[in-house]
């Protein structure tokens, strides 16, 4: 009984697997050979794909190899458009992916120059049309782009073409173009996108279209950098929904080591309109990042690296097959990233800090000022800034993080993005009187032992004293107190700033000696920085036309204290100072120190100082100069000796209080250098509506201490000539 149990078991065992070899050979046989050759052909069917892949850019240093900017490894999401499929499935696709952004707080690249709201407006006044540098009307992107559609004039009226450009001055020439209604009511139809989706979605999907439309068009990279730094949650929800297309890369994007030194590090961002056929002959793709302003633009030469060529192959499924580099034809070589170079800045970022600190309490702890300033430091013997902070400031870290926190600072009424150090011009007041004082000097009509008295207003002879008229302009100690100054060599009244000294020696130059002396210590001209800065102008005859003013004889005695039209930049007072103290070399001012390779093993560039000019200055002259300015910081009987007298090092100083009008607070104005008798720092001072420029003397007196002191140079001595990492 138990065989045959046995028996059948076996035999219905054996039939149960005879069937599933059956099955299971039709299923082979079906496979290979029925639906072999369609299996086939679909296997080998391969997408080619070239990636642009960005160099990562070089860092930006102290002059003691400490970072300011580096790069942060993160994610970016591209979008390569030709593996999305037709319109529907490809908006479809693309809507679920702004939804997934939007959801999780990521901000996306859109540069189409139309408000993201409706009623739609344009954006920039470039959005169509510009003017390029050579005077030629050029298509922006967004206008070449409705040049090539077809969207016919019944989509947009007044659409401008080709043939009105060329025949253009000026963009005033071309007339109305269409509106950003018109445009997004186009752009619409043209990409199909779904009637059923709100305005706000699909001026959205629009946005992305636009990138993608551009670079199948004009640029040489089909991937979109559709967004970077992207969080995990961002990168899980496009993995879990399988996003055709949208593809997750490896990256880095620029981190600011310090909250310092924002209006000089500068940002990094997407090629502007106006900008873009420089770049494009220099190689560039849209897609790159560049340097927008501040030593990220100056010096994006030296901190751009050399992007690479990635060639792909791509499944029909949208996975990646196979990569490899592409090879450069003509040296054989793979086209791989290569990173920029590092630039290593004349900034002494511990010193950038506390100047920073000291301005920013100085401004708080002083009262009716307008709550603005800035601070140079400046090296005497070559021109390099060691320090220049604005007030106020603002973090770049965060800044440029959201729509948000950009406005909050671009709608301060105090105008934080304004480098007041170089953008902003002042009337240098007092600090102007060491000027007129070594061109006296300098032309024989004065000498440092010569007295001249202070009765309380200008006296001089009636022979010289017509050009003024019944004009007596008073001395400042005579207009607040009554009282004078007295007899005054030329040491006493830079110490005690007596205007009648000066407006003597203003009398027996002449302007045209104080301009062609201001000249040439370089006011009223820029003074070679890297960023950005204003010119100025020199109060005098040609000036006062320039502003359709008329120029009248006793204009002089005011330009003589540095008031009248005379309008300076903070980093030309610093730089005449610089001047005069190191005995008549002008420097241009710097920033660029040394760049090194991306791997710190080599020296790419190493900036040498050479004198812009040398000035033939009597070495006498200039220690009377200096010696007045000694009297300031040091004698008993000045304002300030009080703050400067018994600092890490003997110095030389010089107030400035410069009115702007009537009924408010003068500037207070300041300028100090250090050491004495060997000078090697300037330290150059502003506060709008800060009344007096002996406010200032503490503040500059703290900088110098600790720029002397052991806290600042312990660090500096162990970290000289060496690149921390």
């Amino acid at each position: 009984m138990e065989g045959k149990q046995f028996h059948i078991r076996t035999i219905i065992i054996a039939v149960l697997l005879s069937l599933l070899l059956i099955g299971f050979a039709l299923v082979l046989y079906n496979l290979q050979i029925v639906k072999g050759d369609e299996y086939r052909a679909a296997s080998t069917v391969k997408i080619s794909n070239t990636v642009t892949v960005e160099a990562a850019r070089g860092e930006i240093l102290d002059r003691y190899g400490r970072s300011m900017v580096s790069n942060r490894a993160t994610y970016q999401i591209t979008l390569n458009s030709s593996l999305m499929g037709a319109e529907a499935e490809r908006n479809a696709n693309l809507m679920e992916l702004i939804t997934i952004c939007r959801e999780n707080g990521l901000e996306w690249t859109d540069t189409l120059p139309i408000s993201k709201d409706a009623p739609f407006t344009y954006t920039d006044e470039n959005a169509l049309v510009y003017t390029n540098s050579e005077g030629k009307v050029k298509f922006s992107y967004l206008g070449a782009l409705l040049d090539a559609l077809p969207l016919g004039s019944t989509i947009l009226p007044n659409r401008w073409d080709s043939d009105d450009l060329e025949g253009a001055a000026s963009v005033a020439d071309l007339g109305e173009g269409p509106t950003a209604e018109e445009v997004i009511d186009g752009l619409r139809q043209y990409f199909l996108i779904d009637e059923s989706l709100s305005d706000a979605d699909a001026r959205a999907l629009i946005g992305v279209l636009y990138e993608l439309n551009l670079r199948s068009r004009d640029v040489k990279q089909t991937a979109y950098i559709f967004a970077q730094d992207v969080n995990i949650d961002v990168i899980s929800a496009i993995k879990e929904r399988g996003l055709t297309g949208v593809n997750i890369s490896a990256t880095t994007v620029r981190q600011y080591n310090t909250t310092s030194a924002a209006h000089l590090l500068g940002r990094v961002g997407a090629i502007q309109t106006a900008s873009w056929d420089s770049y494009k002959s220099k190689g560039y793709s849209m897609s790159d990042t560049v340097g927008i302003d501040g030593l990220e633009y100056a010096f994006e030469d030296y901190l751009r690296g050399k992007s690479g060529t990635l060639l792909q192959e791509i499944s029909t499924s949208g996975k990646v097959v196979n990569e490899s580099w592409k090879v450069d034809s003509e040296t054989g070589e793979a086209m791989e990233p290569e990173p920029g170079n590092h630039v290593m800045t004349t900034i002494d970022l511990r010193l950038q800090e506390k100047v920073e600190e000291v301005l920013a309490d100085t401004i708080e702890s002083l009262a009716n000022t307008k709550e603005k300033g800035a601070v140079i430091v400046q090296s005497v013997n070559d021109g390099g800034i060691l320090a220049m902070a604005s007030y106020p400031t603002y973090d770049l870290s965060t800044v440029y993080s959201s729509n948000e926190a950009y406005q909050a600072v671009l709608n301060d009424p105090r105008k934080p993005f304004t480098n007041r150090a170089t953008s902003e011009i002042y009337s240098p007041g007092s600090t102007f009187k060491p000027l007129v004082a070594i061109a006296a000097l300098e032309e024989g009509l004065v000498t440092p032992t010569e007295k001249i008295q202070d009765t309380g207003y200008l006296q001089l002879p009636e022979e010289e004293h017509y050009p003024y008229g019944d004009s007596h302009p008073q001395c400042w100690i005579y207009r607040q107190y009554r009282g004078t100054h007295g007899w005054e060599n030329m040491a006493d009244a830079l110490r005690d700033s007596c205007n009648i000294y000066f407006f003597t020696l203003g009398h027996r130059l002449g302007i045209e000696k104080i301009d062609e002396y201001a000249a040439m210590f370089g006011l009223g001209q820029k003074t070679g920085l890297e960023l950005g800065e204003e010119e100025g102008y020199v109060a005098g005859p040609e000036t006062s036309k320039m502003l359709n003013q008329e120029w009248y004889g006793g204009n002089l005695l005011n330009a003589a204290i540095g008031q009248d039209n005379t309008n300076i930049t903070l980093l030309q007072l610093s730089n005449y100072i610089a001047t005069l103290v190191n005995g008549g070399n002008r420097y241009q001012t710097h920033l660029l120190k040394t760049v090194k390779s991306s791997d710190f093993s080599e020296t790419v560039y190493e900036y040498e100082a050479q004198p812009a000019e040398k000035l033939d200055l009597d070495p006498a002259n200039v220690e009377a100069v200096k010696q007045g300015m000694w009297e300031v910081a040091n004698d008993p009987e000045s304002t300030v000796d009080q703050y400067l007298s018994n600092l890490a090092v003997e110095v030389g100083a010089k107030t400035g209080s410069a009115q702007v009008s009537a009924d408010e607070n003068a500037n207070a104005v300041f300028v100090l250098f250090a050491p004495y008798d060997d000078p090697e720092i300037v330290i150059s001072m502003v506060v709008e509506g800060g009344a007096s420029g002996g406010n200032l003397a503490s503040a500059a007196g703290e900088i110098v201490n600790y720029y002397f002191g052991s806290e600042h140079t312990m660090e500096s001595i162990g970290t000289e000539n060496t690149l921390i990492r």
